[in-house]
């Protein structure tokens, strides 16, 4: 097989070289990579800026991933047979295991993967799982019902744009908090409104189309404290990074993506139908790994940077 490999921190000594194929243990498959895609993380994982977050006693040289799309070749004891050919998503957990998805063959737990329908491009594909599990994860934590309010920060990138889907989809009122370029588009994908931040921040913007706040907001953007002003009084805040001191009676809680097993073939299954999202900036063949990881840090991209097998 392909592998990215991560010897020692930078992106100057990343490497991609040749390995036996893996096998799967008992409650595994082993997947023949189509696509996987280059996340925050992984760029930190690469540079050694998330190296206080990796697994106790992992050691280099290190394979960075989160998600991957491909198709079922192998599967271990315990798992059922007819796994085998099928088109899959799969997610690894990578600062739990350490076991990443970039490389051309992969073994992940069966739980871990989501089977995919025919259609969708495998590099769009790909795209769901970390962010669209931390979407999903925020918009859980939150809980709202139908028809309450939500402003979400970043609503055009990453997060926070499978945040806007997953809302619009369960009904939510949605402020889209963007850059102004990316107003259109967030009201083309059905946010009710579309704020960009003026002089008196996000709080104060927020107020202005929404009278006494909204319910409850997604911090995709790492706003924090300035965010909060957007909240009515008793309401909710969760982040995907940090969290601010509250005030007002406002709940906060940090959101992680997390495989769940409801989640992720959901997600799958509205990207394939087409109520997600899943834009692809540009691919790049797996032995152009440096070069992708370079575009990726050269960004923001609209669309995510995706390697290719």
């Amino acid at each position: 097989m392909r592998v990215v490999r991560v010897p020692k921190f930078g992106v100057e000594n990343l490497v991609v070289g040749d390995a036996d194929d893996p096998r799967p243990a008992g409650g595994e498959v082993l997947i023949a990579a189509d696509a996987a895609t280059i996340n925050p993380s992984d760029a930190g994982i690469v540079s050694g800026a998330a190296a206080p977050r990796f697994p106790p006693g992992l050691e280099p040289p290190y394979t960075p991933g989160w998600d991957l799309a491909g198709r079922v070749t192998a599967v271990g004891d315990g798992v059922n047979p007819s796994l085998i050919g099928q088109r899959v998503v799969g997610f690894s957990i990578w600062y739990v295991t350490g076991h990443g998805t970039q490389a051309s063959m992969v073994t992940l737990p069966a739980t871990d993967v989501a089977v995919a329908p025919e259609g969708l491009a495998a590099a769009q594909l790909t795209t769901v799982g970390l962010n669209g599990l931390a979407a999903w994860r925020g918009l859980d934590e939150l809980n709202l019902a139908a028809g309450q309010t939500l402003a979400v920060t970043g609503a055009a990138g990453a997060v926070g744009g499978f945040a806007l889907d997953l809302a619009v989809g369960r009904g939510l009122d949605v402020a889209a908090i963007v850059y102004e370029r990316d107003r259109p588009d967030v009201l083309a994908r059905g946010a009710r409104h579309a704020i960009t931040q003026g002089s008196g921040g996000p709080g104060a913007a927020v107020r202005e189309a929404i009278s006494g706040g909204v319910d409850a907001l997604l911090d995709t953007a790492g706003i924090g404290a300035p965010a909060l002003g957007a909240i009515r009084d008793g309401g909710r805040y969760a982040s995907v990074t940090v969290v601010p001191d509250t005030e007002r009676g406002i709940t906060a809680t940090r959101v992680y993506a997390r495989m769940d097993p409801v989640g992720l073939p959901a997600l799958v299954q509205m990207a394939s139908a087409g109520r997600l999202h899943t834009p692809v900036a540009r691919q790049f063949d797996v032995s152009e790994a440096r070069a992708a990881y370079r575009e990726f840090s050269a960004g923001p991209h609209r669309g995510r940077i995706v390697l290719t097998f």
